[in-house]
């Protein structure tokens, strides 16, 4: 790593912990654990690459964080959806169609004697475009049904899947062979994305009250039970 790519490394790490602390400190984690979660472990262990940037630790970071990622999905899922029958049930299955089509695509187009490296090559970008049309389908069925949402939930929702349209293109260009001049550039543009991304959710953290992390509650706030147009019988 040059020494400007450690410095941008480390103020994101900063960053991020910042970004824990608040989530902590304003009571967001009562609402989003998971994302909480994936907040203060994705920081560790870009600590851990930093000490030791070799292909080991960068592959293991980009496991845990594709994990943690399909994690936060599933709690947006609930935290959105939850009290919403008919738009939670559409929503887990637009899920599970769009994590078999993942799979089914992945095992088929990956040649049996692949070696390790093209197996990650070939997951991560795989991994994050599920990713991106899950969040994007939250989305479009937030727009569909017309659901109420609390402004972290909001943040990270439309504020991930872009990143992860980024960071896509750019891990494909980082194991794809051709110019050394536009590999070395695609490295910066995933952290320099995701600095401004952690930035929005900073700001959007420490503006948002306590008060607002409460589960929304569909009955309203006299108990008067509350049902979507299209859930009406």
């Amino acid at each position: 790593m040059s020494l400007y790519q450690q410095v941008f490394a480390w103020l994101g790490i900063l960053q991020g912990f910042a970004l824990f602390g608040v989530l902590l400190f304003r009571s967001h984690y009562r609402r989003m654990p998971l994302f909480t979660l994936y907040v203060g472990v994705l920081r560790v262990f870009s600590v851990v690459y930093v000490l030791d940037p070799t292909w080991e630790t960068y592959m293991l970071h980009q496991v845990v964080s594709a994990a943690l990622r399909f994690g936060v999905a599933l709690e947006l899922t609930y935290c959105i959806f939850g009290g919403f029958p008919a738009a939670a049930s559409s929503a887990r299955r637009v899920l599970l169609v769009i994590l078999v089509a993942t799979a089914v695509i992945a095992l088929a187009t990956l040649p049996p004697d692949a070696t390790s490296t093209r197996m990650y090559s070939a997951a991560i970008p795989r991994m994050a475009s599920a990713a991106i049309w899950m969040l994007t389908a939250l989305a479009g069925l937030v727009l569909w049904y017309r659901l109420p949402l609390a402004p972290l939930p909001r943040a990270v929702l439309m504020g991930y899947a872009p990143y992860l349209l980024v960071f896509t293109i750019g891990i494909s260009l980082l194991f794809l062979p051709g110019p050394p001049n536009l590999r070395f550039w695609a490295g910066y543009v995933d952290p320099l994305a995701f600095f401004v991304l952690t930035n929005y959710w900073l700001r959007v953290a420490w503006r948002t009250a306590p008060e607002s992390t409460r589960p929304f509650d569909p009955r309203g706030p006299a108990g008067v039970g509350l049902r979507l147009p299209q859930e009406a019988s």
